[in-house]
């Protein structure tokens, strides 16, 4: 913006118009080229940066709208006359739409989460990685129905946000929270040892216990769980596993009552 003023001066250091209507490229007219590409590099920075704070960034490669436009740009700095930098933009916007789309389509509508179709695109991926070192916890909400039939199921839907909401913040970067559906809910945590899996269960229970002391909601909150290691092999065998544990706690949970 500095140069472009001080070119409006007559100095024609960025550009210049002749008399004829003729337009030039000025001396240093390379500057706002280079200062472009700082910017996309900068750009490149932030979101790898927010990749390692934990921001979902996943379904937004910053690379389908950068490189567009860098390509535009370095098009359009390289060979005089020819207008590419907003056609690439515009075909960036479109990737990124797109990439908006697929990224919506994996998150749950109520609790924010994500679905169980991004479910099935984590462990298709982790099997296809042959990861070995993920746990799952398999989630059910108990007397949920009961939540429902007391408060209305508006409360219900509260009940569920909040659980998702607890969830989120009893986990890490490495793990994803899912709502699968229904009052069922699901981690996939990489962890190195059961030791671990038994500590962020834990951490769970102490985080709903907090939301039961000090939360306002006319509710308790309570949830069987069920813990299973993926073998990087069989994702069937792997939530049968985690269905089968939690339905067993579910189960010493009716029996308590």
């Amino acid at each position: 913006m500095i140069l472009l003023i001080i070119n409006l001066c007559g100095t024609g250091i960025i550009f210049d118009i002749s008399k004829k209507n003729e337009y030039t490229r000025g001396p240093v007219n390379f500057i706002l080229y280079i200062i472009v590409f700082m910017y996309y590099i900068e750009s490149m920075y932030t979101v790898q940066k927010a990749k390692n704070d934990s921001i979902l960034v996943e379904f937004f490669p910053i690379y389908y709208f950068i490189i567009p436009c860098m390509i535009g740009t370095m098009i359009q700095g390289l060979f005089f006359g020819i207008s590419t930098i907003w056609l690439c933009v515009a075909i960036a916007f479109i990737l990124v739409y797109i990439e908006i789309q697929i990224s919506i389509s994996y998150i749950d509508d109520l609790s924010g989460l994500y679905n169980r179709k991004y479910m099935n695109h984590y462990l298709n991926k982790q099997q296809n990685n042959k990861t070995k070192n993920v746990y799952g916890f398999l989630m059910d909400i108990n007397e949920f129905k009961a939540i429902n039939d007391t408060y209305g199921h508006l409360t219900g839907d509260q009940a569920l946000i909040q659980f998702g909401k607890i969830l989120l913040h009893s986990i890490d970067k490495d793990s994803v929270a899912i709502r699968m559906g229904g009052d069922e809910f699901v981690i996939f945590a990489k962890l190195q040892s059961d030791a671990e899996a038994i500590k962020l269960k834990k951490r769970i229970e102490n985080n709903v216990r907090q939301f039961n002391i000090h939360g306002k909601e006319p509710f308790h909150l309570s949830f069987s769980i069920g813990i299973a290691k993926f073998n990087g092999k069989n994702i069937d065998a792997f939530l049968s596993a985690m269905d089968d544990s939690m339905y067993e706690t579910k189960n010493m949970h009716r029996l308590m009552q």
